[in-house]
């Protein structure tokens, strides 16, 4: 029995390390250990097989271990700056939680579409009535274009901050930030505006901040920056444990039934997730922002897309990334 035991802990080890090796990517903290082939398997992807993936699609892959903050970039160090587009509903749905504005057993009626200010958002189709823990599974345009009338733009800049959209994300500066309103709340709301375009690490400790309720670690690649820097803190966000329990719930929605279905379709991972896309150019860059297990998170994950919607293009190629590794 001992022996069984010993070589089941030797497993372990061993599927750790080989887990470390692929997933820290360049400049990562890896322990010692032996030549191993880099094959695609699911106990190990292999650091070539990750980078080729990554190069073939564009797509950017980022991870935290929600433990020790370790920050992993298995498809290089290159970190885009995009407007968030619908993953901004989360700071848009605790802005209105939190002030107190939309009650979290209010329900708000999606007819397909809403004209707000000469715009007009929409769904595709509607989604009839919803609470706001269904809205964010869902991605509902309407439901949020149309409560966020109740804050205005400001409200929605100063819950920005709050999540640290103006602030650097393990190490790596943040992308552009208003200091004052320049589009409509709506815009906002939706993470349309121009002027907002957080990092693809700041997106990742927005993921961060959901799976650990406001404690995040210090977020750092071991590789590159030294363990002790003091310049690199802990993130820390007091909401009330409703807030968080609601918006939780929402991300849990949008992989059982919402827009992150085909994420972890078997629950596997157990993932919480939320997807946005925004218009670019004539095409789309999309995002998909996560952790797991949902019930006692281990793990945060941010995947950028430079090219297509959340369904076509963010959402398979995170589901491939996550599915090819066995996750300790």
């Amino acid at each position: 029995m001992a022996r069984k035991d010993d070589t089941a802990k030797q497993a372990e080890s061993l599927n750790r390390r080989r887990f470390l090796k692929s997933m820290f990517g360049l400049g990562g903290a890896l322990e010692a250990t032996q030549s191993e082939p880099e094959t695609a398997t699911a106990a190990n992807p292999g650091a070539k097989t990750s980078a080729k993936s990554s190069a073939a699609t564009g797509a950017l892959f980022f991870w935290a271990d929600l433990q020790n903050g370790n920050v992993g970039f298995p498809s290089g160090l290159q970190v885009p700056h995009s407007r968030a587009g619908s993953v901004m509903k989360l700071i848009t749905a605790a802005c209105l939680l939190e002030e107190g504005v939309f009650n979290p057993n209010e329900t708000e009626e999606c007819t397909g579409s809403v004209s707000i200010g000469g715009e007009t958002y929409g769904c595709g189709k509607g989604h009839g009535i919803l609470t706001i823990d269904q809205a964010i599974a869902l991605s509902c345009n309407v439901f949020f274009a149309k409560v966020s009338r109740k804050i205005g733009p400001m409200a929605i800049i100063d819950y920005a901050r709050k999540f640290g959209m103006d602030s650097p994300a393990a190490g790596f500066k943040c992308g552009a930030f208003p200091t004052k309103p320049k589009a409509s709340t709506a815009r906002y709301a939706l993470g349309l505006s121009d002027d907002m375009q957080p990092s693809a690490l700041q997106m990742l400790r927005l993921a961060a901040i959901f799976g650990t309720e406001g404690k995040v670690p210090a977020m750092k690649n071991a590789g590159m920056f030294d363990v002790n820097d003091l310049s690199i803190k802990p993130f820390s966000l007091d909401l009330r444990e409703t807030t968080f329990r609601r918006i939780r719930k929402g991300m849990v929605l949008a992989c059982e039934q919402g827009t992150a279905m085909k994420l972890d379709p078997e629950h596997k991972l157990k993932i919480a997730a939320k997807t946005g896309t925004v218009p670019h150019g004539k095409n789309f860059e999309s995002w998909v922002i996560g952790y797991f297990p949902y019930d006692k998170p281990v793990h945060a994950f941010c995947l950028f897309a430079p090219s297509g919607t959340s369904r076509d293009s963010a959402v398979p190629q995170a589901h491939d990334k996550l599915m090819s590794v066995y996750w300790p």
